[in-house]
């Protein structure tokens, strides 16, 4: 592969520490948490914001395995580097095919969300000819900015990061200080639902920290590596699980069990600001998904390029997929071939039977993920602590429980993605591309 070994040293490292956090926040919070809110007071009651601290602390486990493999593995392309360097070739193909579709999958997801919640405010953008032209606008704008240069895709992130967050922070902030907490405070039943009920209501929470490995992928971009992203990881996360907390404490307190006629958080703006609050809080979701949108197209369109890179991807496709724009440094190609997969999804509207097995695609990712973390342990020679070497399998074991739990129609797609990755990888190795 000798055009792709020749580009290799081409991308930049031009994300900090604040990029690096700002990553893993948009990664996590996307479309979830405008429709969360109710389905946890619904399942859980007044319970439901203490579930976030509770499981947020249980993920931590799992994203310090990310931080840890990041310090062990510092190249672009997060669990397809970790699975090659842990298990070899078969296994990173595998790796990378499934976490691929998955992440096209929310990508294309993501755009008919934006285009749901925009509609609220410009009807024409979701339906008909009219959606289909904004999904098509969409997607060359993602690729655009993300051929132009990572300096530009980051820029671009930080002003939607912060429209993202000053909404939320004004809600949050004028929400607490209309409340009464003395009687919140004798009014409130705090109670500890059936470990049945726990168990739905946790698994919801769960879903809500899936994302967070964005950052580990862009590894050979990101400035000091080692130090930078197991702190940008643990932080941010921690710190969203707090934010998961006021929203949902806030959101039982002033609305309830109820089922409000829209958007939960759009339902609660209204109640605080009154209807400026609920158009702000719309426009706020169109923003969030963005964000979402930008930052999984900068992670993902690196996992085909770092396949590239391991000649997991041989012949010419490999080459042109692991090609770097002279100009911008960035992986044009396989940003470029991303958009257009992910943008066909959304039109066709195929992503909802992929979308079946997307989470647990990513649980199996996350789960093998930390089977490399403690192999690469046991072949350290400095013997880790008990701590060290006890999280992994705590993290092991929370991915685990989060398997059991999804459908069999999940795992019936998920193994047939398996068969289709197996024949690939069998096609592509038995002759160049």
């Amino acid at each position: 592969m000798t055009n792709s070994a020749s580009n290799s040293g081409l991308l930049t490292r031009g994300i900090g520490g604040i990029g690096a956090a700002l990553l893993v926040l948009n990664g996590l919070i996307g479309a979830g948490i405008f429709a969360l809110p109710a389905k946890m007071a619904a399942e859980l009651g007044a319970f439901s914001p203490y579930v976030f601290l509770i499981f947020g602390v249980l993920m931590l486990s799992i994203v310090w395995c990310f931080g840890q493999l990041a310090v062990f593995y510092q190249q672009t392309g997060g669990p397809v580097i970790y699975a090659h360097k842990g298990f070899g070739d078969a296994a990173a193909f595998q790796t990378g095919f499934i976490y691929y579709l998955a992440r096209a999958t929310a990508i294309a997801a993501n755009m008919h969300v934006l285009l749901l919640y925009a509609g609220y405010v410009w009807p024409e953008l979701n339906s008909g000819i009219g959606k289909s032209i904004s999904i098509v606008m969409l997607t060359s704008a993602l690729i655009t900015v993300n051929i132009i240069g990572l300096k530009a895709a980051m820029r671009s992130l930080d002003a939607i990061s912060l429209l993202k967050l000053l909404p939320f922070v004004a809600v949050i902030g004028v929400g607490y200080s209309q409340l009464d907490f003395s009687a919140t405070a004798s009014s409130t039943q705090q109670f500890v639902p059936t470990l049945d009920t726990i168990s739905a209501g946790a698994l919801l929470t769960l879903y809500a920290f899936i994302g967070f490995e964005t950052v580990v992928v862009t590894s050979g971009e990101t400035s000091s590596p080692k130090r930078t992203i197991p702190k940008a990881l643990m932080l941010t996360v921690s710190g969203i699980a707090l934010f998961y907390f006021c929203v949902q404490w806030l959101y039982w307190h002033m609305i309830g069990p109820d089922k409000p006629d829209s958007a939960p958080l759009i339902a609660l703006a209204d109640m605080i600001f009154g209807k400026t609050g609920a158009l702000v809080m719309t426009l706020t979701a169109v923003v969030s998904v963005a964000g979402n949108l930008l930052a999984n197209m900068i992670s993902t369109s690196r996992l085909t390029y770092s396949m590239a890179h391991q000649e997991l991807i041989p012949g010419r496709l490999g080459e042109n997929l692991g090609k770097v724009n002279q100009r911008f440094a960035t992986p044009h190609v396989s940003i470029w071939i991303l958009g257009v997969f992910a943008g066909i999804l959304a039109l066709s509207g195929s992503f909802v039977w992929l979308a079946i097995s997307s989470v647990l695609a990513r649980l199996v990712v996350y789960a093998f993920c930390v089977l490399v973390l403690i192999k690469a342990q046991r072949a350290q020679t400095d013997v880790p602590n008990f701590v060290t070497r006890a999280l992994p399998f705590i993290a092991l074991a929370v991915c685990a429980w989060s398997i059991t739990q999804s459908t069999m129609n999940a795992w019936l797609f998920l193994l047939g993605e398996l068969a289709i990755g197996a024949l690939l990888y069998l096609a592509i190795r038995r002759k160049p591309v």
